[in-house]
């Protein structure tokens, strides 16, 4: 929890407010099966609509009808009546898709979010304090030992959380390199030289990830 809110809920509403507004829009009585996914999916109207696109316009119905949690979203009931867009004013973030690197990170904060299992270790730098952070072996994980890196980061002389790296795994930790690190601004960089920018956070998510990875320092320091 962060401010009594939770960080799914933070990021249900920091989606909702970067959506676009609907100009037009028209009446829909739901009917047995329906759910804002099937209903988004219909609205577009794109068998290869991704995920992500689909996700968007699925918030998009919510936030037009108010239905601003997660109870509400899949508390519909057959019969009852909502809006559905029919005309939207033009905005990227409706139809832009995440990439690898971002959908990694939005899964992470999902994982320090939810996963019970996980456990920070330290190193002292001479430039600072470097933070690993692990989870626990699950079942279908595809590596060898029983915990796996979930991702490192730094922590500079000011207390800030600096770069953040993530890295993939796969089957043996001990052989990991890291793929690429996300800066203080949200920019998720190549790690391989030479360096590029594959992807950003939004500012919301950025904070969010910096929040609970603060959180877990405090709560080792207490320790």
């Amino acid at each position: 929890m962060i401010n009594s809110v939770s960080n799914e809920q933070a990021y249900i509403n920091a989606l909702m407010a970067k959506l676009p507004d609907v100009k037009e829009k028209e009446e829909y009585s739901l009917k047995k099966g329906d759910s804002l996914w099937s209903l988004a999916k219909k609205c577009l109207n794109d068998q290869n609509a991704s995920n992500a696109k689909t996700a968007n316009y699925m918030l998009l119905i919510a936030k037009l009808n108010k239905l601003d949690t997660v109870e509400k979203m899949n508390g519909l009931k057959v019969g009852e009546k909502i809006y559905l867009p029919n005309e939207i004013v033009k905005s990227e973030n409706l139809t832009k898709v995440r990439n690898d690197a971002e959908n990694t990170l939005i899964k992470t904060i999902d994982v320090l979010e939810n996963d019970k299992t996980l456990k920070l270790e330290k190193a002292n730098m001479q430039y600072g304090q470097c933070y690993h952070l692990y989870r626990k072996k699950n079942a279908n994980d595809d590596f060898k030992l029983d915990r796996k890196l979930v991702l490192s980061f730094n922590v500079n002389r000011n207390g800030e959380i600096d770069v953040v790296s993530m890295n993939d795994a796969k089957k043996d930790l001990y052989a990991f390199g890291y793929d690429y690190d996300v800066d203080q601004k949200g920019n998720i960089i190549e790690a391989k030289y030479p360096h590029e920018i594959i992807g950003k956070l939004s500012k919301e998510e950025n904070l969010m990830l910096r929040s609970k990875l603060k959180e877990l320092v405090n709560n080792m320091d207490k320790k």
